[in-house]
């Protein structure tokens, strides 16, 4: 997209040239330099052009803060593929003028219909590969979605946090499918089947009940853990062991003089993890991405917050 923006504001726009600065910590790319850009009726003489690349949360107050701040001075005009969270406005035009999505889809449209630039189809085998642990999947891909056991109004207003900016998205886990024997005391065995969550973003596991539901979620941006939260082999056998192992009452009774008492005793039923078989499938947890101070990770179901700077 950057490079379709370049090329069009050559087109487009008077005295274009490509410009570039410095500014790691900045979310917005240079693109270049112009004295106008008459298809946005922008005539100041000095115009900085920046580009927004897509992303998860919306342009906030702070990013543009900062950018103030960092930006060389001038008018810039901001050419985003995100939108602008409420808490933007109003904006400074005198200052900024950001382009939104649509208008940005628009202006590219329009120069696709003038001939100013050439459409093509994308190959059906291309493959697209993001570097940043951010995924988008596609409606055709079956997305099954555990059920969010929070509410982020109510979670919020538990803690008296007010005026955030959040965006939905999902974490990515796996579901576990076990089958095997417990074996019990003198030899006995009892047949069981367990669907197991690893939810690597706690590094917990747990029973999946047959209550428990899964969805099918429309196209929506997701997030992978860090790859040292996954549970190697090892120490995964050793995990789902503990978590599907029993202690039952004993049946067998005590005959004393009163009568036949029942045991007390638990007898302990385990895994035999020589002749389990094991299963697994992608699944994900619902979540929000949070501007508090600085992007956090909320997880929909055990309502903590995860540092997103750690992911990456």
């Amino acid at each position: 997209m950057e490079d379709v923006l370049r090329a069009l504001l050559r087109i487009r726009s008077v005295d274009f040239d490509s410009f570039n600065i410095v500014m790691p910590e900045s979310p917005f790319k240079p693109i270049g330099l112009a004295t106008a850009v008459p298809d946005f009726g922008i005539d100041t003489g000095r115009i900085l052009i920046w580009y927004a690349p897509s992303e998860i949360l919306p342009i906030t107050r702070s990013e543009l803060d900062r950018f103030e701040i960092d930006a060389p001075g001038g008018f810039h005009l901001i050419l985003s593929e995100r939108p602008t969270h409420s808490d933007c406005d109003p904006i400074n035009e005198t200052k900024f003028r950001i382009i939104s999505p649509d208008q940005v889809s628009q202006w590219i449209g329009s120069a696709v219909l003038s001939g100013d630039l050439v459409a093509s189809a994308v190959p059906e085998d291309s493959s697209i590969t993001e570097s940043n642990g951010l995924s988008t999947y596609s409606n055709e891909e079956r997305m099954r979605v555990l059920r969010s056991k929070i509410d982020l109004d109510s979670w919020s207003a538990s803690r008296g946090i007010e005026g955030f900016s959040s965006s939905p998205m999902l974490l990515e886990a796996r579901i576990w499918r076990v089958s095997g024997d417990l074996h019990g005391p003198s030899g006995s065995s009892e047949r069981g089947d367990w669907t197991i969550l690893e939810d690597p973003w706690s590094q917990r596991l747990s029973i999946i009940g047959e209550s428990e539901s899964m969805q099918n979620s429309p196209k929506i941006r997701s997030i992978e853990p860090p790859k040292g939260n996954w549970l190697c082999d090892d120490r995964l056998k050793i995990e789902i062991s503990k978590i599907v192992e029993e202690r039952r009452r004993g049946d067998f009774g005590v005959v004393s003089i009163s009568g036949t008492v029942r045991s007390m005793l638990l007898e302990k039923w385990v895994l035999d993890m020589q002749m389990a078989m094991f299963d697994h499938f992608r699944v994900f947890i619902p979540g929000w991405l949070i501007n508090l101070e600085s992007d956090k990770v909320l997880h929909g179901r055990n309502g903590r917050l995860y540092d997103l700077v750690s992911l990456k």
